[in-house]
Formats: C-alpha cells, sequence, structure tokens
C-alpha cells in the first residue's frame, strides 16, 4: 500500500483552521482504504496556548483511518523534514507560501529529499486572495521563479479556474499541474424540513473571520434589504482588528435585519447547525473548493455566493446563485427572493440544494483526481 505523507499547520482534534483540516479528514475517511495516509502537523489548535490532551509528540498517533505525527508549534526542521521524508512515498503540503513548504521545497532542489512531493495551492493564488499580504507574496513567488525553485514540485488544483491562477504567478509545466477536487463528507440521506413564513428569512454565515471570507462584504449586501433578516454569524475570530470593523458595521444595519455571533462550531456539528436556517450568504474573495459550500446544501441550504468558487452551477440547480462582487444589488435580490417565499415553495429549494449535495458527493468520490496524484509515477 502506498504511503502519502499531508504535511499541514493544523488537523484532528483541531478544527479552527475549517477548509484544510475537512478536506484531509473527508480524503482519509474516502481513501484510507486504498492507500497508508499519514498527516504530520502542529500539536495545538490555531491561536491555542496548549496542546490537544492525550496524544504522543514526535510518535505517530492513530487517528481515524490514518496516522497523525504530532510535533511542537513551528518545529518543523530540516531534520524532521527528511527523516518523515524517508518513510513515505510522497509528500503532499498544504499551501506554498508557509515556512515549512518553502524547507521542503529548497531540501528537494538540495537533493536531500528523493520522493515526489506536491503543493496544493488552496486557492491562494485567486486574484483577490493574492491581494492580501501582495507584497510579500510577489517578492516570493518572483524570487523562486526567477531560481527556478519550484521546478522539481507538482501541484494540486481543484478547479481549471485554480490552474489558470497557478500559471498566472508561477512558472510551472503543464505536466506538473493536476486537478484534484477536494472530496466532501458523506451526506445524510434523511430530508430536511424547515419552517418558513413569508418574508421572514434565516441568514447564516460562517467561516474563519478574516478578511478573505469578506464577512464586511455580506454586511453591506444585508444593508440593501428591506425583508426581516435574522442574520447568524458563526467561526473563529482569526483578525480581531477585521473582527471590529465588522461589528461597527453591524451595529449601523437597519432596524429589519438583527444579527448574532455565535461563536466557533466544532465540525462535526456543521451541518446540523447549519440546518436551523434558510440561507447561506458568502461572498467570499476566493475559494479552492469551499467544503462550507457543500456543507450547506448537505443542510438544505440555499447559497449565495461570490464568483470567486468553483461552485458556478448553483442556479441551475435551483441549489442558489453566484454573482459578481460588484453586484451587491444582485444578492440583496437573491435575499429578497428567498424572504418572500411560504413554506411549500421555499422546501421545493431546500430539497433541491440537498439533492445537489449528494451528486456532488457521489460523483467527486468516484472521480477523484487525488488516485492520479498518488498512483502517477512522479519523481
Amino acid at each position: 500500500m502506498k504511503k502519502i505523507l499531508i504535511i499541514m499547520g493544523r488537523y484532528l482534534p483541531g478544527y479552527k483552521d475549517g477548509g484544510p483540516i475537512r478536506s484531509t479528514k473527508n480524503l482519509v475517511d474516502q481513501l484510507g482504504d486504498e492507500y497508508d495516509i499519514r498527516v504530520a502537523c502542529y500539536d495545538r489548535d490555531a491561536g491555542d496556548a496548549e496542546q490537544y490532551p492525550d496524544i504522543r509528540l514526535y510518535e505517530w498517533n492513530p487517528v481515524g483511518k490514518g496516522l497523525v505525527y504530532y510535533i511542537p508549534e513551528y518545529g518543523f526542521t530540516n531534520a524532521i523534514l527528511i527523516e518523515l521524508a524517508q518513510e513515505v512515498d510522497l509528500l503532499y503540503l498544504w499551501g506554498c507560501f508557509n515556512k515549512y513548504t518553502l524547507r521542503v521545497v529548497m531540501l528537494k532542489r538540495m537533493k536531500k529529499i528523493h520522493i515526489p512531493v506536491v503543493i496544493a495551492s488552496m486557492g491562494l493564488f485567486s486574484p483577490l486572495a493574492f491581494k492580501i499580504k501582495y507584497a510579500k507574496k510577489k517578492l516570493l513567488v518572483t524570487f523562486m521563479n526567477l531560481i527556478s525553485g519550484f521546478a522539481d514540485v507538482y501541484w494540486s488544483a481543484t478547479s481549471q479556474m485554480e490552474v489558470d491562477e497557478i500559471k498566472n504567478q508561477v512558472r510551472v509545466r503543464d505536466d506538473h499541474i493536476f486537478i484534484a477536487e477536494d472530496l466532501p463528507r458523506k451526506v445524510e440521506l434523511t430530508p430536511i424540513h424547515k419552517e418558513k413564513s413569508p418574508g421572514v428569512l434565516k441568514v447564516v454565515w460562517i467561516s474563519r473571520i478574516a478578511r478573505k471570507k469578506n464577512l464586511i462584504g455580506a454586511i453591506e449586501m444585508l444593508r440593501a434589504v428591506q425583508s426581516q433578516v435574522t442574520f447568524t454569524i458563526y467561526g473563529p475570530v482569526f483578525d480581531t482588528a477585521y473582527w471590529n470593523e465588522c461589528q461597527e458595521l453591524l451595529d449601523r444595519l437597519p432596524q429589519n435585519i438583527t444579527w448574532c455571533y455565535e461563536g466557533d462550531v466544532v465540525s462535526e456539528q456543521v451541518v446540523e447547525t447549519l440546518k436551523q436556517h434558510h440561507v447561506f450568504l458568502f461572498p467570499t474573495l476566493g475559494e479552492n473548493y469551499g467544503h462550507v459550500v457543500q456543507e450547506a446544501l448537505s443542510a438544505g441550504c440555499p447559497c449565495i455566493l461570490s464568483d470567486q468558487t468553483p461552485w458556478q452551477t448553483l442556479e441551475e440547480h435551483n441549489a442558489g446563485y453566484v454573482y459578481s462582487l460588484k453586484e451587491i444589488k444582485s444578492f440583496a435580490d437573491a435575499i429578497e427572493m428567498y424572504a418572500a417565499m411560504d413554506e411549500t415553495k421555499f422546501h421545493l429549494c431546500v430539497e433541491s440544494a440537498h439533492q445537489f449535495a449528494i451528486e456532488n458527493s457521489n460523483s467527486r468520490v468516484l472521480d477523484t483526481g487525488y488516485r492520479k496524484i498518488f498512483d502517477n509515477d512522479l519523481k
């Protein structure tokens, strides 16, 4: 059985990093019977002072269908990375702007690591996401292009759109990029029912509270809505200054919009939590997949999204709408449309969203590009 090592910042039992943790857990759950999938990560969740309880450092800990190697925060030294690489057949790295990835890339270039190295770009090269800390990112990528720093590694993207975004910034050969859509968690098949009165809507926003996720954009869209809306926000605060800006704008929303912040949600409770709401509003600045979109659909929530995700076909499945971030009125109009629906009409949208989640989950697992990466004879 081929041994795959995923190197990332946080993993289970952590949850605050959101998408990467979900992506990895779903990958292990779905393919853990076909491959020996291992994870190396830090020993605590983002922002926590204490390490996870009941773990052993510098050893392989059984977690689900995989093994996890925990190290102290920022403890990915060259020696540890080389040692870990000697135990497996392929390295799969989350992101390209963190120190451990850059260490691995340079160790590979120096021929200290002899197995294939694959980098998941994580949507970091989307135009809006790349603008965040643009100067540092552009300087690093320009330098790596000049020295052909990424010449010895492969890239993993979740869509052709993301492939194009990588190529816009990184000097990379066509045969060094794979498309592997993130694997969703399994969708419960039990029908979903939601109470709904005309003129009233429960809108939910769930993600890390950070500029890239664009909570401020969602607030601005709600400002233009006339219907009675309850807006519930979930997610860990990653950027305190940004959250303070959000709260100032939330407090200035018109009286027909009430809002509340409910804090973090443990990953395993996300779908059940979302079932309590009608519509998911998510004008993100960029997602390479968007696990939370799949989870919202699984909870029977039609989604109103920006066009900065791979989820471009919601409308044709009666599962939501996708708009440019410039189209604030379109976002507001979609919210008004859902608010106006009675329970019978809205139930059709709930059913469609749920069915789309089921179909998407089944097709992604069957045709996953991860097998092409893991089974390929890479160098």
